[in-house]
């Protein structure tokens, strides 16, 4: 799934689309982690059913909202950079039914909402080792990983 620095101008990215379906329950783990969301206003991600969806280290800019998770969805949303976000994170949303989000260290700057958090989600940690970096260093390792040529972190 998307990761490794990818930009996402103007709602381009691949990434910015919804997650799941019903026949997923119980089945779909995702991970985003080390992407650059710039202005694409949101979806990154925008989950239904699937857990754990995984979202750590990405760099989010000026953008309405950005994780949504829905129809009892469970994501874990750690390590992340958001700057000038409407709402970065939210578990309640238009006329879906609630989904479930933990969120820790990440870094919220002149965001309008806090990271709605509901839970239990199943930990990653349960499928595969990673390391988070911190939030603050987020934005310089994304984009210094970002671009044509730069696979690998």
């Amino acid at each position: 799934m998307p990761a490794g620095g990818q930009l996402g101008e103007g709602g381009t990215d691949i990434a910015c689309r919804p997650i799941g379906a019903s026949q997923d329950v119980g089945r779909l783990r995702v991970t985003y982690h080390h992407n650059f969301f710039d202005r694409s206003d949101q979806r990154n991600p925008r989950v239904r059913f699937g857990e754990p969806v995984h979202v750590y280290n990405n760099d989010y800019n000026d953008n309405s909202y950005e994780i949504a998770s829905t129809w009892n969805a469970g994501v874990v949303a750690e390590g992340n950079y958001f700057f000038s976000v409407n709402n970065p994170g939210r578990v309640l949303f238009e006329d879906n039914s609630p989904g479930r989000m933990v969120a820790r260290d990440n870094t919220l700057v002149e965001c309008n909402h806090e990271i709605e958090v509901a839970g239990p989600v199943v930990e990653p940690s349960t499928y595969y080792d990673y390391t988070v970096d911190s939030s603050a260093d987020v934005p310089a390792i994304v984009m210094a990983g970002a671009g044509v040529g730069k696979i690998g972190l």
